[in-house]
Order: structure tokens, then sequence, then C-alpha cells
């Protein structure tokens, strides 16, 4: 017998300009935050700071093309469809559509590995004890070989590269959700391990119970 899985669509094109607004947004306010501490300190902006500025750029590029994609593609709309049914394939809103979705799967892996790489080397610079700095050199080196990997099967997620991965194109494509799910998946693995690195390290500063406690909730704050 044949299953059919009907999804609800809960966002709309309204929704999702919104969000591209308020992801183009929030890391400009985090970042310069972030700048200000720095040039409030010793140190000033140092390496991890211009790691954190090519990620930010990232962010704005895939929420300024999450804008294009809602405002003159599909995005958090239906797809036009013929009239027994069949998606129209030479619709220009949704190929602008498919255009700007791939655009983003691509930017925004190397903008989050931009920002990884960021956390990490800030915390050699704060943590410099030879096996803290080894565990997360072999952490960074995780992060750059994340990076790379899914950069290309993003870019390749169809051969010849092509932005219309849907079945009902024809084109040579591997699985796009499945491709998604390890992404996604393993982009939490590598977060959670980022986010554990430090803990060990500030549990064993000569602070108060308290103040250690503060010190670690900031680092999951500025991790999260």
């Amino acid at each position: 017998m044949d299953a059919t899985v009907h999804i609800t669509d809960r966002y709309n094109r309204s929704q999702m300009i919104g969000l591209g607004i308020f992801f183009i947004f929030l890391p400009v306010v985090a970042v310069v935050l972030r700048v200000w501490a720095k040039l409030l300190g010793p140190r000033g902006v140092v390496g991890d700071d211009i790691l954190i500025f090519f990620g930010l750029a990232f962010a704005i590029g895939c929420g300024s093309i999450q804008l294009i994609a809602a405002i003159d593609g599909q995005l958090g709309q239906h797809q036009t469809v013929k009239s027994d049914g069949q998606p129209l394939l030479n619709d220009p809103r949704f190929a602008l559509y498919e255009k700007c979705k791939l655009a983003v799967n691509i930017l925004s892996t190397v903008g989050l590995g931009f920002t990884k790489s960021a956390f990490l080397l800030f915390y050699m610079s704060i943590f410099t004890t030879k096996r803290f700095r080894i565990i997360a050199q072999v952490v960074l080196a995780i992060v750059m070989g994340w990076t790379i990997s899914f950069f290309f099967a993003n870019l390749f997620t169809c051969y010849p590269i092509s932005p219309f991965i849907e079945s009902f194109y024809h084109n040579n494509c591997v699985n796009g959700l499945a491709l998604w799910y390890s992404m996604a998946i393993s982009d939490i693995i590598v977060d959670f391990f980022i986010i554990l690195l430090p803990i060990p390290m500030v549990l064993k500063l000569h602070l108060p119970l308290a103040q250690r406690i503060g010190v670690l909730a900031m680092f999951m704050l500025g991790a999260a």
C-alpha cells in the first residue's frame, strides 16, 4: 500500500522576510558587541576576530539571499503548478528560489566554518596548556575538514552542477534530504564538542564556584 505524507506549511512569505532581516541584524549586533568588548581589553582585535568578520560577511550574505528568495522567488509560497497538477519547471520565480537555496547551503557552510574556527582560536589564546592546545587543534582540523567536505558536497549535490535537485528535473543528484540531515547532525556534534572544550579548564580556575559558573555561562552564551 502506498503511503502519502502530508506536510503542513507553517511559514509564509512575510515570515521568511522577517527571519531574513532578523538573521542579518542579530549577527551584526553580536559582532559589534564582541569588538567593543575586545577594544576595552588589553589585546584588542586579533586573529580570531578577523575570522568572525568573515563569518559575519557570510551570515549577511545568507540573510540577503533569503530576502531575495522570499521577495522575488517562491520561498514561503507554494510552487506554481500546471493544470494537471505537475510543477511548472520553467517558472522563473521557482528557478530563482532553487538558485538561492543552493547559494545559502554553500555560503552558510563556509560561514559556520569561519565562526567555529574563531571560537577555537579564541579558546587557544586563553588556555595555553599544551594538552588543551593539542585537543583544540584537533577539533580545529575537524572543523576545517567538515567545512571543506560539506562545501563540495553542497556544490556537487548535482553533477554537472545544478541548483535543480528535485527529482522531477531528472538531474543526476544525490539525496538532498539525506545530505541536509548529515550536515545538520554533524554540525550539532561539532558544536557540542566546541561548547564542552573549555569546561574542564574553567573548572580548574582558582575562583569561587559561583564565579566559575558565571564564566562558564558566558562561554556557553558566546558559543550558542
